[in-house]
């Protein structure tokens, strides 16, 4: 199955593919894709014959998510269809948000349906079941998923004999003229191989902007006017996305690239692969993957990067990928400057347009546009680029990261007119610190590219969040005179403006700042818009201060990853990381190692993150062997320069940062200058020595807690950042409170960036060719270890250590990521007492009375009583408010407090009603360390002979345990059904990639029997030695209820203390009162909370990439076990301290000791999953640490403790 995207220039009639002749057979399948429903159709033709489930998801297309029926967070559209192939009933739902428009059902569907969604409504089989009005909510978006993911019982079994887009026949054909091309020479293959040659004919950088021909035509288009991340609808706009272009993979040679010689405007590529743009085309099955960390996939020798690392598997050398399009310019354009736009390319590209050369580009992440006019004609154009895997700009580009390469950022075509606004760069001088008036300044550039001067008049106009224009002379205007061939800049400015909104990320408020401009008779040619908040950037102390308040910088690291795409990331994508980030009370992101593409800072301004926007620059293998050779300052230079230039006027944009792992390079003294003289904003770069030179603040990676707390006062005196810790690879984040307790304790730091947000991990290419995304059914992901030889370690090739994300790479919240969020949040809960809740407001803007106080009161971990209060606490200030609770207290019950602020308002984020802070406190019958004595002189009665336990219930119900000579539980039965597979045994188990140990397990032990088995009253006792470990003392009752009393031997060597044991098969169902639904750890569980979660074994498992222990939950207080198809329960109660975890998996399948997450090359798909269940049950688990590169491997605190602990487990079967 190919991934499309809809093509932004149709040709009348056609039709693009989705799918055709496709039998998923019951997988899950999906694509994401543009639609502009004003000039497309979407057909379904679907053949039901093959339908045989109870019931199928056919077909779900959505705007926010299609793997529930709901949209995802009840916010966008989704319209699903289902089939029952019994009835042969077809139903449809439509959602718009959380209303359900249509549901409707269609009888007597059989063999085949038809499917069609157009700008008129929905049609089933040629008969309308929505019209436009009700469906112009989802006829209105232009970005959607469409497939089947809707639970693994639903999912389709048809087939899809073609699913497409079908172009509407808008009529109107153009006559091309065709001008002769300007003579911009020919490309140099040596340029590729020259670090002084950073580009040809390549236009200088600019702040982002998409023209219109008219402001009338650019508030029409409300969505891309709204939210500037969405596909613009403007007349001088053409996006070159999708999946038509043609493709052919040339191999390199061991002395450089192959001969690729296809520019030439008719060449007959017919016979070529289509490839989709933006993608990477390792991803598209074209040469391999490689991940390198800290080395380079080739043989060092800059500036020449020709030869791979054929001994660690990199056999393609320098690979060549030439991409052919076809597209037509729009009618309309043939007296204006065109321009061709590539937000990135890995790593070097060459432009061809209609066969005349045009330009060439090197920098990977920053913007390249050329200049097509003279080279492209009204009609129909043919684009040619070629693309060099690596270049000597690849050399700056050594990040730890997957090397991949091609067109991996959109690709489109802008007009404007002959002398047009090319720049503009926004500003504020504030009169106040908290940014609520000062005078507004737009710098504009203005370029004249026609032989004759011009004389043109700029308008700018400044709208609040509504649309209302802003001040009293709003909008200004001035004449501009450009001379021929060339540029001018000019400024106007709102000289007093007062009232303002503040832009911060807790009050992401955005004006925009509009600019047009008329020709000398009056007449509007050209228009755009840019989106801006007023926000003060101001250092006081070792502190940083926005509009006046001192902030924290609560952050992640992240990077353009996808497991389908490689290092293209979609718009869905990237929302879908922002509004995570947003939810998890992340503020911060780092834009690590490389700028990200535009449509993301805009984001970022409008859901409200601050950034530290990073160059691509990166030598980690040679530091300062590139960084202090002036040959590199041109490059170096570019890639600051280019970043600079486009992101400034994003009020996200907090600090600009010089780039990464490079030394203390003399060539970032002028790259520092660089951002000076751009910018007013504060500079980072953590290489010189941790930021003592080059850098406005002190900054290190992966200090333990005590060498931040060392430091608490600034680091090389600067505000202390820092940029990377809490390693957060595998099972990870342990310890995360302790850092911020001491940094928003602290008076010089300033915050700080986890490393990092997503793992890296990606599907394997050539089965994702087949449409194959999942295996045994785990995702078919992979790591570096899948492609390349670990025996390259030295040189980078580091198997597993690019999976140190907080979430998957299919975006799935984790535990840690719930840990994450509850450090994070700006409240705290200090205290209750007396019914009265103490409350500090850490916000550096909100009042509390923004929010609801939602408490609610457990018994048991069950919902007894809940309410809502108000409250008005200011920013910054402590405070109180009353819990009018009623609940009596005095029957012995444990009972809990959950308090959680949650968002009155929705939000772009969130909906009304989220939770962005909570807490919990126990309030009177906290977990004894005791169970209840028994009375059972009445619950049945009980027999021992030898080493087995029969006897029978009141109930009736029989039962049985055998106990082998050594006093190990070998077999329980109870009403004939089986209950274990393997007795209890002491168990040490615990092996996670952070803790990168080397230590030996205990998996099994010597047992024997301290006193045997006998008749003890009503009752049976046994007990039993596990070696010098453990001790354990059972207790059966004619009920078939067993205690078993633990007494623990324990080490603060050991990795886990506590019992293992295999459940019998089918005991599937997991109900439990603890800490929960995340897994959560003696170091990670202030995020996970005390209550009731119900769940199966199997939904238990955490996909980490790398196979690793998962799944724990601590203080247990109940745990019942049940087999739906039998009526099997058995309930599990507990004294003491007790944490579990349960699994279909072994874990000596896969645990080891040392660092496996190098070279083991082991995925979850590969392993055995076994009927019975494995279970721990630990009295302590050692804490995670965050070790895995640098940082406290575990607080002393959180080791399993030295001497002799006891908990104990009540297990009572039952048969319902």
């Amino acid at each position: 199955m190919v991934l499309l995207s809809a093509v932004g220039s149709l040709t009348a009639g056609a039709k693009t593919s989705l799918w055709s002749n496709y039998s998923p057979n019951g997988s899950s399948f999906s694509t994401t894709t543009t639609i502009d429903f004003s000039k497309q159709n979407l057909v379904a033709e679907i053949d039901l014959s093959g339908s045989n489930a109870s019931e199928e998801c056919i077909l779900s297309i959505g705007t926010n998510g299609i793997g529930n029926w709901y949209p995802d967070n009840n916010s966008g559209y989704s319209l699903h269809f289902y089939y029952k192939p019994a009835s042969s009933n077809f139903h449809i739902d439509y959602l718009d948000g959380s209303t359900n428009s249509i549901r409707t059902d269609v009888s007597g569907v059989s063999g085949s349906v038809t499917i069609k969604l157009s700008s008129d409504g929905l049609t089933v089989n040629g008969t309308s079941y929505g019209t436009s009005s009700t469906m112009s909510g989802l006829l209105g978006q232009t970005s959607f998923t469409i497939g089947s993911v809707e639970g693994t019982n639903k999912r389709s079994h048809a087939t899809y004999s073609n699913v497409y887009l079908e172009d509407k026949d808008n009529g109107g054909t153009t006559d091309p003229d065709s001008p002769s091309a300007p003579n911009h020479g020919s490309f140099n293959v040596n340029w590729i191989s020259n670090q002084n040659k950073v580009g040809d004919y390549k236009e200088d950088s600019h702040a982002t902007f998409i023209p219109y021909s008219s402001e009338t035509a650019m508030k029409a288009d409300q969505e891309y006017f709204e939210h500037p991340w969405v596909t613009p609808k403007s007349s001088e706009y053409l996006l070159l996305n999708g999946n038509d272009w043609k493709f052919k993979y040339v191999v390199g040679t061991s002395n450089g690239p192959g001969s690729s010689e296809f520019q030439a405007k008719d060449y007959d590529d017919s016979n070529w692969a289509t490839i989709k743009v933006p993608l990477s085309w390792e991803m598209a099955n074209y040469g391999k993957p490689v991940y390198t960390n800290v080395g380079y996939p080739f043989v060092s020798n800059p500036p020449s990067a020709t030869q791979g690392y054929t001994q660690y598997g990199v056999t393609d050398n320098n690979a060549t990928g030439f991409y052919r399009k076809t597209f037509t310019i729009p009618e309309g354009w043939a007296d204006k400057e065109v321009f061709i736009h590539f937000d990135g390319v890995y790593s070097a590209a060459v432009v061809w347009v209609n066969g005349k050369y045009v330009g060439y580009s090197q920098g990977a992440n920053t913007d390249a546009e050329f200049d097509l006019t003279g080279f492209v004609t009204e009609g129909e154009n043919q684009l040619s680029v070629r693309v060099y895997r690596w270049c000597d700009g690849s050399y700056l580009e050594g990040q730890d990261m997957w090397h991949l390469s091609g067109i991996h950022r959109d690709v489109y075509l802008y007009a404007t007119p002959k002398t047009f606004v090319n720049d503009h760069y926004i500003t504020c001088d504030f009169d106040k610190d908290d940014a609520t008036s000062g005078k507004l300044s737009v710098a504009l550039t203005l370029k004249n590219c026609d032989s004759e001067s011009s004389v043109k008049t700029v308008k700018v106009k400044l709208l609040d969040a509504e649309g209302k224009t802003v001040g009293t002379v709003n909008p200004i205007s001035k004449n501009v005179s450009v001379g021929a061939n060339s540029t001018t800049s000019t400024t106007l400015a709102f000289e007093k403006i007062t009232s303002l909104h503040p832009w911060s990320t807790e009050t992401p408020y955005l004006y925009s700042v509009v600019i047009c401009q008329m020709d000398a008779d009056g007449n509007e040619e050209m228009a755009f818009s840019t989106k801006y908040g007023f926000r003060n950037i101001k250092l006081s102390g070792q502190q940083i201060l926005v509009n006046g308040k001192r902030v924290f910088f609560k952050g992640v690291n992240a990077q353009d990853t996808h497991p389908e795409y490689g290092r293209a990331i979609d718009t869905e994508t990237m929302l879908k990381d922002v509004t995570m980030m947003k939810c998890a009370n992340i503020n911060t992101i780092r834009t690590s190692h490389y700028p990200r593409q535009p449509k993301m800072y805009a984001m970022m301004d409008a859901f409200g993150l601050y950034c530290m926007d990073e160059a691509d620059v990166e030598c980690h293998y040679l530091g300062t062997n590139i960084s202090s050779n002036s040959s590199w300052q041109t490059a170096m230079n570019d890639r600051m320069t280019r970043m600079v230039m486009r992101d400034r006027n994003h009020p996200s944009v907090i600090f600009w940062s010089l780039g990464n792992e490079c030394g203390a390079g003399t060539n970032f003294s002028a790259t520092y200058n660089i951002c000076k003289n751009l910018d007013s904003r504060y500079v980072h770069y953590e290489g010189a020595n941790s930021g003592a030179s080059y850098s406005d603040l002190g900054s290190n990676m992966y200090p333990t807690v005590a060498s931040v707390s060392s430091n608490s006062n600034g680091l090389n005196g600067k505000p202390y950042f820092i940029c990377e810790y809490a390693h957060a690879m595998g099972q990870a984040v342990g310890n995360l409170k302790e850092y911020w307790d001491v940094i928003e304790n602290s008076n010089g730091i300033v915050g700080g960036c986890i490393w990092d947000w997503v793992d890296q991990a990606i599907c394997n290419p050539s089965d994702l060719a087949k449409g194959v995304k999942m295996k045994n059914g785990f995702n078919n992901w992979t790591s570096g270890y899948d492609y390349n030889s670990t025996s390259g370690i030295n040189y980078g090739f580091q198997g597993n250590f690019l999976d140190n994300g907080l979430i998957t790479p299919d975006r799935k919240w984790t535990g840690k990521l719930a840990e994450v969020k509850k450090v994070y949040q700006n409240v705290t809960f200090s205290g209750f007492s007396n019914k009265t809740l103490s409350i500090k407001n850490k916000n550096a803007f909100t009042n509390l009375s923004e929010y609801d106080l939602v408490w609610r009161i457990l018994r048991d971990g069950r919902l007894i009583e809940e309410g809502v209060v108000s409250l008005s606490v200011a920013a910054g200030a402590s405070g109180t408010v009353n819990i009018p609770y009623t609940t009596v207290m005095t029957d012995g019950a444990e009972y809990v407090l959950d308090v959680a602020l949650c968002l009155k308002e929705k939000t772009l984020w969130a909906e009304a009603g989220y939770e962005i802070a909570k807490e919990q406190f126990v309030l009177a019958g906290e977990h004894s360390a005791s169970l209840a004595i028994r009375d059972t002189s009445k619950d049945g009665s009980l027999s021992v002979s030898g080493n087995t336990v029969s006897g029978t219930t009141k109930g009736g119900k029989s039962f049985s345990m055998n106990f082998s000579s050594t006093g190990k539980l070998t077999s329980w039965i109870f009403d004939g059904k089986p209950i274990i597979v393997s007795g209890f045994d002491f168990n040490s188990m615990r092996d996670i990639d952070n803790d990168r140990w080397s230590g030996s397990f205990v998996t099994s032990t010597s047992q024997s029997v301290s006193s045997s088995l006998r008749k003890s009253g009503n009752d049976a006792t046994l007990s039993m030695k596990c070696g010098n470990y453990c001790t354990i003392d059972y207790t059966i009752y004619p009920d078939a209820t067993v205690d078993m009393k633990v007494t623990f031997n324990s080490s603060s060597s050991y990795r886990r203390v506590g019992l293992a044991a295999q459940f019998a098969s089918g005991l599937e169902r997991v109900e439990y009162y603890g800490r929960g639904p995340w897994s959560n750890y003696v170091d990670r569980k202030t995020g996970s909370y005390l209550g009731r979660y119900l769940t199966t074994v199997e939904d238990m498992l955490e996909e980490q990439i790398h196979p690793q222990t998962f799944g724990d939950h601590q203080d247990l207080r109940v745990l019942k076990l049940s087999n739906p198809a039998t009526g099997l329960s058995l309930n599990i109660t507990t004294a003491g301290q007790v944490a579990f975890s349960l699994s279909h998996f072994n874990e000596s399948d896969y645990c080891g000791t040392g660092d496996t997450m190098w070279s083991d090359g082991k995925h979850w798909y590969d392993l055995t999953k076994y009927d019975q269940t494995f279970a721990h049950f630990d009295y302590w688990q050692r804490g995670l640490g965050n070790g895995s590169c640098g940082g406290d491997s575990c607080f002393e605190k959180y080791l399993c403790p030295n001497g002799s602990y006891t908990y104990t487990l009540r297990l009572t079967p039952s048969v319902e």
